[in-house]
């Protein structure tokens, strides 16, 4: 009996089919480790071979390369793998004695170490000396001025000084500047001058003059400066 067409292409879908599915065994069942059993030796390189990671064979590895490779000794030369990778399995022979001069005077001093040998920003010399203070006059670019409450803050300008080095000589004075507007009251502050005192105790004397109230200046906006004086007091 002749086959039909029709019978002729149904077997060879079904021979088509068979042949996948026998693939597909192949593939999914043919893990490293059979094909390991499979070809339990390499008949082109007997100690092993050096790939690029694409199947692709990039050389042979010699005997002795083979035996440090085992023994975690020796780097690969011409393989296009770096030496410092096989550096971490080096022998503990090859690092040099913890008790050795040479090993201590090449590790440097861990960074808390050096911190703590920097020396210390030294702090402000406190003095609880009594003064004499003088606030006063006011100079204002336009018109005149009191001093308002500037003359309030004795204490507080006494502190400062104190506070930061006292006063150097037997007597010493910041001129502070400053801008009045409508409200009357000191802002935009900065020392213009100073003098036997430090800086950061005429600074601090700018503070206490910052937002404090002086007095409406003429004009609506008017530059600004007052003069507070120290000595040291009559024992």
């Amino acid at each position: 009996m002749k086959p039909t067409p029709r019978l002729k292409r149904a077997l060879i879908m079904l021979s088509c089919a068979s042949l996948l599915l026998a693939f597909g065994a192949l593939a999914s069942g043919e893990t490293a480790d059979a094909l390991m059993r499979r070809y339990p030796y390499d008949p082109a390189c007997p100690w092993g071979r050096i790939g690029n990671g694409k199947g692709l064979l990039v050389r042979c590895l010699t005997e002795a390369e083979a035996q440090g490779l085992r023994a975690g000794t020796l780097p690969l030369a011409n393989s296009g793998v770096p030496a410092a990778s096989s550096a971490v399995t080096a022998a503990p022979s090859a690092v040099a004695p913890a008790g050795s001069a040479s090993a201590a005077a090449a590790t440097p001093a861990p960074p808390e170490e050096a911190a703590e040998a920097e020396p210390a920003t030294p702090t402000p010399t406190l003095s609880n000396e009594k003064l004499e203070i003088t606030v006063g006059p006011v100079t204002a670019d336009t018109g005149t001025l009191g001093i308002g409450k500037l003359g309030a803050a004795r204490d507080k300008y006494m502190k400062c000084v104190n506070d930061n080095g006292g006063l150097k000589e037997a007597s010493g004075e910041v001129h502070v500047r400053f801008m009045l507007r409508q409200k009357g009251r000191a802002e935009g502050v900065s020392v213009a001058k100073r003098s036997g005192v430090s800086a950061e105790a005429a600074r601090c004397v700018s503070e206490v003059v910052d937002r404090r109230y002086v007095g409406v200046p003429a004009e609506p906006m008017v530059g600004a400066t007052v003069v507070i004086k120290f000595a040291k007091a009559a024992k």
